[in-house]
């Protein structure tokens, strides 16, 4: 057999193996979409909601629809989204929040949230205003995706796969100034210092991860994380 030869042969069988290869990867992702839609997918209970069950218990569907009629009630203008990963899915028509105007910095909306992360911003909107915030410009919200910190994924689903998260790349001020976290936090801008003060101080977000307390995973952006209570919420109706 030539040399010809046996290099043909081993180049089909190479082209054969990444055709395999890429028919189950793409099985599997068809796969993991679907145990995704269906709740198969485990959150870890650490990293959830107090309350939080998957499927969604009696006490957080009563939360949701709580939720629901205080968005209509704060006057935001909003609509039901296909369920997708762990989310009461919404979409905000217009993308105003607490008087803050909300901005993709990614392609278009509008996007989608859980309702509890669309309530907590209507929450911290006046907080916002009062820091001399008047936009947020956001790279993401809902993505299915583990928990990343210290540039280390950990084995805990994160609460963008609820639609509670949204990565803040950038504030503008009253003034149009754009105070940019990969820019402008490293020199103790005072406008971002002021809103990591003031999501820090708000009972309706469990936290803010910022260059300062996660300088690896979040050197550029701002990780805000709504803080719902789905069996407080209940026991109080």
């Amino acid at each position: 057999m030539s040399r010809r030869t046996v290099a043909a042969r081993l180049a089909g069988v190479a082209i054969a193996s990444l055709a395999v290869a890429s028919a189950v990867a793409s099985a599997d992702s068809g796969s993991t979409r679907r145990a995704r839609r269906a709740g198969a997918v485990k959150p870890i209970a650490s990293n959830m909601p107090r309350g939080f069950t998957w499927p969604p218990s009696r006490a957080m569907l009563a939360a949701e629809a709580d939720c629901e009629r205080s968005l209509a009630a704060a006057g935001i203008a909003w609509r039901r989204a296909t369920r997708d990963g762990h989310v009461d899915a919404v979409t905000i028509d217009d993308a105003t929040l607490g008087g803050i105007a909300y901005t993709p910095v990614f392609g278009k909306g509008p996007y989608k949230l859980d309702c509890q992360l669309a309530l907590a911003l209507v929450t911290l909107g006046p907080a916002l205003a009062a820091a001399g915030v008047r936009e947020v410009r956001f790279g993401s919200i809902y993505r299915w995706s583990q928990v990343r910190v210290g540039g280390k994924t950990k084995n805990a689903l994160s609460r963008h796969a609820l639609g509670l998260a949204m990565d803040v790349v950038s504030f503008v001020d009253a003034d149009g100034r754009e105070a940019r976290v990969a820019r402008d936090y490293p020199a103790g801008d005072p406008l971002l210092l002021e809103v990591e003060r003031t999501i820090d101080a708000s009972s309706a977000f469990r936290l803010v991860l910022t260059p300062k307390n996660d300088p690896i995973s979040h050197k550029d952006h701002f990780h805000i994380e709504a803080n719902p209570r789905y069996a407080a919420a209940i026991s109080q109706r």
